[in-house]
């Protein structure tokens, strides 16, 4: 590969995150499909649904109901439909079908909700791979056994009796199948892994009780979403010597915009989420590099490499894009400003080299990758891209697939033993041990800059978190003040 620099990044990425966070573009229905086609070891062509829900293109009709009755003329029963009856059906297809918006007018890239098997296509590149690093999560063998979510989420896929396949089972006589080979490496590298899949398999247990596949299928992929998140802000964890195996990342739930300083020091957390992940990539730079005997050379051999570095073929498209002596140029400067700082030469090429990497060579950088898919599946507030600062706000639907990921049928836990569970499990803070909860957040210095009453609006903000629960039926607050979380049967 001509360019060595951003040769680095991929190995990063490829070897050692397992994965790719660098598109801000990455939806659910993405991580979805390439989960769900490893699962199954099929993908089908999409073509033929795609036609009927894309009608427009720019404002124009591409696809007629004409179009569609000549074409698809064995998909209707005798009775047939009007023009204007197909394109009621076709509307009501793309906002079930192309909830996240990412269908398009060529079926090339279409990626399509998924009810059952037969809407699971073949890879595209906004996959980034995150669906071998969840297979592996889940097919690592922990006991002797795979993960009870591969059969549950294969006898969903499998199972075409729901609603949403059956509307759409004449379309599927258009579909070509293909098999798929399955790249098997299934690990559990660190505790950060075992217990993302501890939290898979509880959830899948419950889900078989619960018998609703298509809300099954939904709770398995907003968890999919967030375990990447919590996995790519929390690995450090099991890989610095800095930490010890108590340590979490923090991640504050913030209930509502009521309490400032909670919202503050959420925020704050989206920060710690930032120098975590930085820290994530510098480690595995550190090892990719430690390979070509960098973390031996001297200051002046590090800048006479830099200078023979290959840095062409940037893959950034911009209209003022630098070429390659401009490169080297702000690549070494960088470095030296770097170096300056503690005079190790070594760290100060990482850290050179991961700012170069995400300003030329990659669109997006692993934390805008989290701030975006987190926008996405409404962990993050505000929802919509840009929108200022943004704080861990998630959506009650989110609260819901949480509990299903640690809490057994029948079992009941206090607020404060939820709270507990949930630092311990994800690093998640909702304030229900509100001296335990400031203390973790003076740990990681978010309490020294939190302006207001962030202690005493700790607590508050768990009852109101819990306040949500009940309203969903997951809980109950006793005439003695006492709050207990449950699952609902």
């Amino acid at each position: 590969m001509k360019n060595r620099l951003k040769d680095y990044g991929n190995q990063v990425f490829n070897e050692y995150i397992g994965y790719r966070p660098n598109s801000s573009s990455v939806k659910p229905v993405h991580i979805a499909n390439g989960l769900f086609r490893l699962i199954t070891g099929e993908s089908y062509s999409v073509d033929a649904l795609n036609e009927w829900i894309i009608r427009w293109k720019q404002g124009k009709e591409i696809r007629t109901a004409s179009d569609i009755r000549e074409k698809y003329y064995d998909a209707f029963d005798e009775t047939g439909f009007d023009d204007d009856e197909i394109n009621k059906l076709r509307h009501f297809l793309n906002i079930v079908f192309n909830a996240d918006n990412a269908a398009y007018p060529s079926a090339n890239n279409t990626v399509l909700t998924i009810s059952s098997k037969t809407q699971v296509r073949s890879s595209v590149s906004l996959e980034s791979n995150i669906n071998y690093f969840l297979y592996n999560l889940l097919s690592a063998n922990i006991d002797g056994k795979i993960s009870e979510c591969i059969d549950l989420i294969k006898d969903s896929l499998n199972d075409e009796s729901d609603d949403l396949s059956r509307v759409v089972a004449p379309l599927t006589n258009f579909a070509k199948k293909n098999s798929v080979d399955i790249r098997k490496n299934a690990f559990i590298s660190g505790d950060v892994e075992r217990r993302l899949r501890s939290s898979f398999d509880l959830l899948a247990i419950n889900e078989r009780q619960s018998g609703n596949k298509l809300l099954s299928l939904e709770r398995i992929i907003i968890f999919s979403c967030f375990a990447v998140i919590n996995h790519l802000s929390s690995k450090i964890l099991d890989l610095s010597k800095s930490y010890n195996k108590d340590d979490r990342v923090p991640m504050l739930f913030c209930a509502d915009d009521s309490l400032a300083a909670v919202r503050y020091a959420s925020e704050e957390t989206i920060l710690i989420t930032k120098l975590t992940i930085e820290e994530f990539f510098d480690k595995g730079l550190e090892e990719v590099l430690k390979k070509e005997g960098y973390d031996r050379f001297s200051h002046e051999e590090i800048l006479d490499r830099i200078n023979h570095l290959k840095m062409e073929d940037s893959s950034k498209r911009t209209t003022n894009r630098q070429d390659e002596d401009e490169k080297r140029k702000s690549y070494k400067a960088l470095y030296l400003g770097f170096y300056e700082q503690d005079r190790d030469p070594y760290k100060a090429f990482i850290k050179a080299t991961r700012f170069k990497l995400f300003a030329d060579e990659y669109d997006t950088d692993p934390t805008r990758f989290v701030i975006s898919l987190g926008g996405r599946m409404a962990l993050l507030a505000p929802r919509a891209q840009g929108g200022g600062r943004k704080r861990y706000s998630p959506d009650p639907l989110i609260l819901e697939v949480l509990l299903y990921t640690i809490l057994r049928s029948k079992q009941r836990l206090t607020l404060s033993e939820f709270g507990k569970v949930l630092w311990e499990r994800f690093g998640i803070i909702i304030g229900a041990n509100p001296e335990e909860d400031y203390e973790n957040l003076t740990k990681w210095k978010v309490s020294q800059i939190t302006p207001g009453d962030l202690a005493g609006e700790l607590s508050r903000n768990a009852e109101k978190i819990a306040d949500v629960l009940i309203s969903m039926g997951y809980g109950k607050r006793y005439a003695d003040g006492v709050t207990v979380i449950y699952l609902r049967r």
